[in-house]
């Protein structure tokens, strides 16, 4: 009886932590659970602490979930930088150097985040903020461990399934806006695009601090 009783206890416990997720982190979940691979151009702003005036990128973004990213960066000058599941390559073509790192600190950075497998309570607190628009939220999500970013804000776009707003704040107070350009999710993509090959020439750093956008 004593057995019963406490999984009755744990089961009610259980459905009211669910209860008290609000919608929009519900949705934000189920967008994730459903979301294996994504194709997008991007536009980034950056706006540094030691920056007054914000410093704009774009490029395109490949994923395939779990762990594998791409982001190319078209301008204002061109970074390569892929992750194969095991490491992340940091390639600077002008500099003629990549530095490489492991993908497991990837969990606490924003391509950690398009890329995890894991649940958002598994790596996040949140709550739920005004959104770029007033009739719009945004999910705010704090990383439970310490890591490179401080938070992330995510606006998912009101009627199709797709992120539309991403605000990333990191540990130096820097922060960026992500725009996604002609999202197309769950098609399926080639596996040679996650696999970096260095270039002749080509100085390798072996940095296990460098962390992905």
């Amino acid at each position: 009886m004593a057995l019963a009783l406490g999984l009755s206890w744990y089961a009610s416990a259980a459905e009211a932590n669910k209860a008290v997720i609000p919608p929009e982190v519900q949705r934000l979940q189920t967008f994730m659970d459903r979301l294996k691979s994504v194709e997008a151009g991007f536009e980034q702003k950056l706006l540094g602490a030691d920056a007054p005036e914000p410093r704009e990128s774009r490029g395109q973004f490949s994923a395939s979930r779990p762990g594998l990213f791409r982001w190319d960066y078209s301008a204002p000058y061109k970074q390569v930088i892929v992750s194969d599941g095991r490491m992340v390559w940091f390639y600077e073509p002008d500099l003629k150097q990549v530095t490489r790192s492991p993908a497991g600190r990837l969990d606490k950075t924003p391509a950690g985040f398009l890329t995890s497998g894991k649940k958002l309570e598994e790596i996040f607190t949140w709550e739920v903020i005004p959104g770029p628009s007033p009739d719009r939220q945004a999910v705010m999500l704090y990383p439970l461990q310490e890591g490179s970013i401080r938070w992330i804000a995510i606006t998912l776009h009101p009627q199709k399934e797709e992120i539309s707003d991403f605000v990333v704040e990191d540990s130096l107070k820097h922060r960026s806006r992500i725009r996604f350009l002609n999202w197309r999710a769950n098609e399926t993509l080639p596996p040679d695009r996650f696999r970096f090959e260095v270039p002749k020439g080509v100085d390798v750093i072996e940095n296990d601090e460098k962390n992905a956008p």
